[in-house]
């Protein structure tokens, strides 16, 4: 199995776990510490053995691999709903990958800000494949679930708040829809505050129907939040959504 040419920015490497598409400017770094860890193990588990790793919740845990004066986030590729539950991480092709890396430079040509993809890493299982995305790591960053579940105070959810209006702003403006705009794809920084938006290998261009788009992605934003308070991961309980909403969104 071999892994089809290089997307535009990245090189394609050959290494011990397999194909892999690096960005130049963070192939030596990236291989000299994944060789002090293990270049025989995929990067989402040897970055663990790394002293200052750090563990994030998602669909499969996600590993900040801190390397030179920088970090890295190294996020394993999980399949979502029904069809998730037959493959969970397993791929025919490359094509994840690729779609990924297209849509987040889509999304940088915008303006609309997401993490730069720094490289995608290849494990064949047997006529199939599994797939790390690594991306930067955005200093000082948590996803709005986490944010909420600190119950922070009025005026840091101003603030937190004002920013992720200006996410779903952009996102109106260039006809981005999300298919899965719930509130663990939305990272937050606080200086300069700032929402990020996450998980955008599925995102659609629709530029002629910007309000349908917002109406969408807000709906799937809510759903999730809702769902999320259902379970107590949110820091705020069902009865509390609508008025956080009302906080979020004042004018809908």
């Amino acid at each position: 199995m071999t892994a089809p040419r290089a997307p535009q920015g990245f090189q394609l490497y050959h290494l011990p776990t397999g194909p892999a598409w690096i960005r130049p400017s963070i192939r030596k770094p990236l291989l000299s510490n994944w060789k002090k860890l293990n270049p025989q193990a995929p990067l989402r588990l040897a970055a663990r053995r790394h002293p200052q790793h750090r563990l994030f919740q998602g669909r499969a845990p996600v590993v900040l691999l801190p390397i030179a004066t920088t970090s890295l986030v190294v996020r394993p590729c999980v399949n979502g709903g029904l069809w998730g539950q037959l493959t969970r991480d397993l791929y025919l092709n490359t094509h994840r990958a690729r779609c990924e890396i297209y849509r987040a430079q889509l999304l940088a040509d915008k303006k609309v800000p997401t993490p730069t993809i720094q490289a995608a890493l290849f494990y064949p299982a047997g006529p199939l494949w599994r797939i790390d995305i690594v991306t930067s790591y955005i200093p000082h960053s948590l996803d709005l679930v986490s944010f909420l579940s600190t119950r922070p105070s009025t005026p840091a959810r101003t603030r937190a708040f004002s920013a992720v209006r200006k996410l779903f702003h952009q996102c109106r403006q260039n006809g981005i829809l999300h298919p899965d705009f719930n509130a663990r794809n939305i990272l937050l920084t606080p200086s300069p505050h700032q929402a990020w938006l996450l998980d955008v290998d599925a995102i659609q261009v629709k530029p002629q129907h910007p309000f349908q788009i917002d109406t969408a992605n807000r709906h799937r934003l809510l759903r999730s939040l809702l769902k999320l308070a259902k379970l107590g991961s949110l820091g705020f309980s069902e009865k509390e959504v609508p008025s956080l909403w009302r906080e979020l969104f004042p004018s809908s």
